[in-house]
């Protein structure tokens, strides 16, 4: 097979087009197998068994005999690198791949923008109001202790000072108002 693959090789680079048809016809099950082991998707079979003949033409046209390698091998080559470059692409690219159990959603649905959503906005205005009404119900040194770890950034030891309170006290202080919180929350 190498040998006449070789001929119509010749007669190919020469303009013979004919040869050219004979090897497209010879390599086609090299081509559905390259593209069953380098990129398998049925979707796309006629597409990308026309790109395969197309690399084929390429190669045809490339092919320098003073290197050593069959014409052949060459070709297995070229595929592969084809189809393993096609399906990297889709890959990395490819935002419509359907994600979840139903399948309903695709990537591009999925994904975070570092911009903030209106709905986001609206979400924290109102967790905001509500945490405000929340402290409100508290009572001053709850508030005070809240306000001053979490806002502040105060140590408990610094809240202490302070208020001219024991460690122990704002410590439950802040423990009671947080129970508070989160059930009027």
């Amino acid at each position: 097979m190498y040998k006449e693959l070789n001929e119509l090789l010749i007669k190919a680079k020469n303009g013979d087009t004919d040869s050219a048809a004979q090897i497209l016809n010879r390599v086609q099950g090299l081509i559905f197998n390259s593209i069953q082991r380098y990129y398998n998707d049925r979707n796309e079979y006629e597409d990308l068994i026309q790109e395969g003949n197309l690399v084929v033409l390429q190669a045809i046209e490339d092919f320098d005999e003073s290197r050593g390698v069959y014409f052949l091998g060459y070709l297995k080559t070229m595929l592969k690198y084809t189809y393993l470059n096609k399906h990297n692409i889709k890959r990395h690219l490819s935002l419509n791949v359907a994600v979840g159990d139903d399948g309903e959603n695709e990537w591009v649905d999925v994904l975070e923008s570092d911009e903030e959503g209106i709905i986001e906005r609206l979400l924290k205005i109102e967790a905001a109001s509500e945490l405000k009404d929340a402290l409100e119900k508290l009572t001053d040194r709850q508030r005070e202790v809240i306000m001053a770890y979490y806002f502040q950034r105060l140590s408990i030891n610094d809240i202490s000072k302070r208020l001219g309170i024991t460690y122990r006290t704002v410590v439950n202080t802040k423990t009671r108002a947080l129970e508070k919180l989160r059930e009027w929350m």
